[in-house]
């Protein structure tokens, strides 16, 4: 087939964002300029491979595969690049992470840490809910994605990297707190606060409940462990929390923990990516990081 990378990486674009005018921005070329380009590779592969339904557009199988293709050749051409970056003395390339939300309160300095060794590495970091978090590990769409909970997938490999203990919190002025070795029974009358369905912390809090045959009706369903939070400040009930979310808020006696028996509950951050997915040596560089011994030092 006769085609340029300069034609792919365009298909690419528009494939990546389902939109000719969101990838001319992106590309900063016009839309028709855009259109040519894939009408001329459209013509190189001699089969449709995008289609437009309406206002949204579609790639046909073919463009499935081309677009496969294209991720293929990206990630070849950049790990290229870091590679002879650092031939030349220098860590260099692109570092995309997509995290689960609760990620927001460590990750940005661990990123940090990471930017300051390698002053030439761009990051690139999505901070978003764990069942996008899930489609784009699916879609291999970035280098890495950050959680808690490992989904079921022989596919994946998962690199634990941060302890995360989970705590039950309360408001400081609620009847329990103070008091210590709370039994789980305790907590039976309770309104619990959850987060939405698919939270990594809200399937092991059903799950903790379900073992100690807590029944509980959820007294409020919110999207975000920021809104959590507020609800607990606001006394409407009580909730799993990470304890690494907490830095701001204990210390100005807005939440409380509950001393709670086999407390707190410990899980771990993972860096999940596809087996399959050949890693550069950006990414290989921050893996590689993530494990160090004293990764808490970096943390505020």
């Amino acid at each position: 087939m006769n085609f340029t990378l300069h034609q792919l990486y365009v298909f690419g674009m528009v494939a990546k964002k389902r939109s000719i005018t969101k990838a001319s921005k992106e590309l900063h070329m016009t839309q028709p300029a855009v259109s040519i380009q894939i009408k001329q590779l459209q013509d190189a592969v001699d089969l449709p491979i995008i289609e437009v339904v309406g206002r949204k557009l579609y790639l046909t199988e073919a463009g499935e595969y081309l677009y496969q293709t294209f991720q293929n050749v990206d990630r070849e051409l950049e790990s290229f690049d870091a590679a002879v970056s650092q031939l030349k003395g220098g860590l260099k390339g692109r570092l995309t992470i997509s995290a689960a939300s609760t990620a927001k309160y460590f990750l940005p300095y661990l990123l940090g840490e990471f930017k300051r060794r390698y002053p030439k590495v761009d990051i690139l970091l999505k901070v978003t809910n764990r069942d996008e978090v899930l489609h784009h590990l699916a879609k291999n769409e970035y280098d890495l994605s950050i959680l808690t909970q490992i989904p079921d997938d022989e596919s994946i490999e998962a690199v634990p990297f941060l302890e995360n203990p989970l705590v039950m919190c309360a408001p400081p002025q609620h009847r329990l707190v103070g008091k210590k070795n709370i039994a789980i029974r305790d907590l039976k009358n309770e309104p619990f606060i959850y987060r939405e369905l698919g939270s990594g912390t809200r399937m092991v809090m059903e799950a903790y409940l379900k073992k100690h045959d807590i029944r509980i009706k959820p007294s409020m369903e919110l999207g975000t462990n920021e809104a959590v939070k507020q609800a607990i400040m606001a006394g409407i009930g009580i909730s799993l929390i990470s304890r690494l979310s907490l830095q701001n808020d204990l210390p100005n006696n807005r939440i409380a923990i509950l001393d709670l028996q086999h407390f707190p509950i410990m899980t771990h951050w993972h860096a999940i990516f596809k087996k399959e997915k050949k890693q550069i040596p950006v990414t290989s560089n921050f893996l590689s990081f993530l494990e160090e011994e004293n990764i808490n030092k970096y943390l505020p």
